[in-house]
């Protein structure tokens, strides 16, 4: 894999151009391979006005560039995670939980939505801790899909650390 580099962003970045433009294709890439039925709900100009004027403002944002490349990003606020979103291309190669691991590190709790469909996303956040507290039919979500709401807390991830090394 390419050199990965994690980095924080700051409002001033809203007015970068080329680096919205690069977090919107990522946005759109990753929503397009997953989740299809989101593409219907906003076009690209709308998905470039709420990072800039939305994600970026209202939340702390961090992203992973490979060889000065996006490849993807989390946005979380107030124990919340709004948004992480990973290039399909760099899928898999452990650039979700690194950029999870610093919302984690920021926060003692976490919760965050999924799409009930979306089950490789529930996977991934299972396997590092979270589980599902609420599931809805989707009435309350823009796109009126199923979805849940999962949550991490340090203290648990350590109480299930410390059982599993005692049961070893």
């Amino acid at each position: 894999m390419s050199t990965i580099a994690l980095r924080i962003l700051s409002v001033e970045d809203a007015r970068d151009s080329e680096l919205i433009t690069n977090l919107v294709r990522v946005f759109c890439d990753a929503r397009r391979a997953r989740l299809a039925f989101l593409m219907e709900i906003h076009d690209a100009e709308e998905d470039r006005r709420f990072l800039s004027e939305v994600m970026l403002p209202q939340n702390e944002v961090w992203v992973a560039e490979a060889d000065g490349e996006v490849a993807g990003f989390i946005a979380f606020a107030n124990g919340w995670v709004n948004q992480l979103y990973i290039a399909p291309t760099y899928q898999g190669h452990g650039l979700g939980g690194r950029l999870l691991e610093e919302a984690k590190r920021s926060n003692g709790a976490l919760q965050l939505w999924a799409f009930e469909e979306n089950d490789p996303a529930i996977r991934f956040y299972e396997r590092r801790g979270f589980r599902i507290v609420e599931r809805t039919d989707g009435a309350g979500n823009e796109a009126r899909r199923a979805d849940v709401r999962m949550e991490w807390r340090a203290h648990a991830a350590t109480v299930a650390l410390d059982a599993n090394a005692s049961s070893s």
